[in-house]
């Protein structure tokens, strides 16, 4: 078992889509929960760069000079490609979309992109997010010197920049570790995320799925668990509450687990059925490394519970091949330009996928998306359950 637990870390290692994050603050005192959301929020506001209220324990740092530099650069960095780019999906979407789709949205193997699930499916009530990173306890800034919330935004401002450039983050150089309390961490990115795009954080809490596959409260020693050793039947994470202008609530959960048959089997075997319960769903896949293409690294049982459970999908090649949506049980559409993946996966070419977009795609799409991310050259594929 052991043998087979470092080949198949190693070559998940190589494949999976969450790349580098820079661990940064290293004495930072994170808050799980908070009894006062209003910090909350303005951690996440710190984080996107963006101006902190007048009575706020921050307002002195928010006043120093790198503070005003960091903001900045976060937002020439943000406005260089993501505000134009998703401006340009959500425009072309609105001539695509689905009518109506479900109010769970399930995005596989995603890390902590929650901004693309957000612009396919904005009123969604609930988005399931998970990855092999740790979940990471939401930092809180308040409690920290100068010093360390600059060394904490810089170790978040370098963990960007591959989504920030390309809208995907790097596969290759995973860290080995990540720090559960650093600003970079999956729960301090996804804040970030969501106060960029103009939502106000009311919650964050450690959760937990246990062996019976329900939702229960994270423990202290979730943040130690090793991925590579993890327990059997407790898969940690981290939920957070979020709306939009004073809106309905919505919630984001992200989970911590390997996903490939025999992980599954050994270590998460409450996790399919879960995703069961908590189904159905809408489904975003994007940049998913071809993980479930794969027939030597067998990711048949997330597959199956992917499709068993949508009603409405939409993802790039990197997602369920083509041949796996049964004729007359779903209504496809194709969209962009498809001629091979990228270099990195050209095995993973799929010719049927190829002539259905060749002959079927209704135009270019005028924005980036996965992994051939120069505009027209991107592909999509739509899919909605008939059957």
């Amino acid at each position: 078992m052991k043998r087979f637990r470092k080949k198949t870390v190693a070559l998940i290692s190589s494949i999976i889509l969450l790349g580098f994050f820079s661990n940064c603050v290293k004495q930072d005192n994170g808050f799980a929960q908070s009894d006062v959301p209003s910090r909350l929020n303005e951690a996440a506001l710190l984080f996107a760069g963006k101006e902190l209220p007048k009575d706020s324990t921050l307002s002195a740092y928010a006043e120093t000079a790198f503070y005003k530099a960091y903001r900045r650069q976060m937002e020439s960095s943000w406005n260089r490609l993501q505000k134009p780019n998703l401006k340009k999906i959500r425009g072309w979407w609105d001539d695509h979309r689905p009518a109506r789709y479900p109010k769970a949205v399930l995005y596989p193997f995603s890390g902590p992109d929650i901004m693309n699930a957000l612009t396919f499916f904005p009123e969604a009530t609930t988005y399931i997010l998970f990855g092999l990173e740790p979940p990471g306890t939401v930092p809180d800034p308040h409690s920290l010197t100068f010093d360390q919330i600059n060394r904490g935004l810089n170790g978040l401002r370098v963990s960007l920049g591959d989504i920030l450039h390309m809208n995907f983050f790097k596969t290759e150089g995973m860290a080995a570790e990540m720090s559960n309390k650093s600003f970079s961490s999956i729960a301090g990115i996804i804040m970030y995320f969501l106060s960029t795009n103009g939502y106000e954080i009311i919650d964050a809490k450690k959760i937990a799925i246990n062996d019976k596959s329900e939702v229960v409260p994270g423990m202290p020693s979730d943040d130690r668990i090793d991925w590579q050793n993890p327990p059997k039947s407790r898969i940690p994470g981290v939920e957070i509450s979020f709306r939009k202008s004073r809106g309905k609530k919505q919630t984001v959960r992200y989970y911590m687990l390997n996903v490939i048959d025999n992980a599954l089997n050994t270590y998460s075997p409450n996790f399919i059925p879960y995703i069961k319960k908590e189904g159905p769903y809408a489904v975003v896949i994007k940049s998913a490394s071809y993980l479930m293409h794969n027939d030597k690294i067998k990711f048949t049982k997330i597959r199956s519970a992917i499709l068993a459970s949508a009603r409405y999908l939409v993802q790039d090649d990197s997602g369920i091949p083509l041949r796996y949506f049964k004729p007359g049980e779903w209504k496809l559409a194709f969209h962009g330009y498809y001629n091979g993946p990228i270099g990195l996966f050209a095995n993973r070419m799929q010719n049927d996928l190829k002539k259905e977009m060749d002959e079927k795609s209704t135009g270019k799409l005028p924005f980036s998306y996965g992994y051939v991310y120069q505009e027209g050259k991107s592909n999509l594929m739509t899919a909605e359950r008939v059957k």
